[in-house]
């Protein structure tokens, strides 16, 4: 029995990590669709090799914010967070960052849907337009 005791205390501690390792997050993740969609526009637009993703948060939009996603060929600056995911150079400012850390950037491709959505674990609230979100 004191055996299993010290096996249960264990097991709470582990979960609570991931716990707080979501909650909060850094930067914005790519899924490979997204990146996929991305190093194909870069490509079709003869972007050089050295483009930036910017990725943000600004005011506006239908709940008080309204995503950016845009491509940057001036690169990071010092108010920048930068990430490699999937082979893309991703650039999120640090103002936008504090509203969207842990988001997920993926791209959906049906018929209906067709184009990329943001999955942010920060937002309290999300209009029915997919770029607008409260905090």
């Amino acid at each position: 029995m004191s055996d299993n005791k010290p096996t249960s205390a264990e097991a709470p501690a582990a979960p609570a990590a991931p716990a707080a390792k979501e909650k909060p997050g850094r930067g914005v993740q790519l899924t490979e669709r997204a990146a996929k969609e991305i190093l194909r526009v870069i490509a079709e637009q003869n972007f050089p090799a050295t483009t930036w993703v910017r990725l943000g948060a600004k005011g506006g939009g239908c709940s008080g914010f309204t995503y950016v996603l845009d491509f940057d060929q001036n690169g990071p600056t010092e108010f920048d967070l930068t990430f490699v995911q999937h082979g893309v150079n991703v650039v999120v400012d640090k103002k936008s960052e504090f509203f969207m850390g842990g988001t997920m950037l993926d791209f959906n491709d049906g018929l209906l849907d067709r184009g990329f959505t943001f999955k942010n674990p920060l937002a309290s609230g999300t209009c029915g337009c997919g770029t607008s979100f409260s905090a």
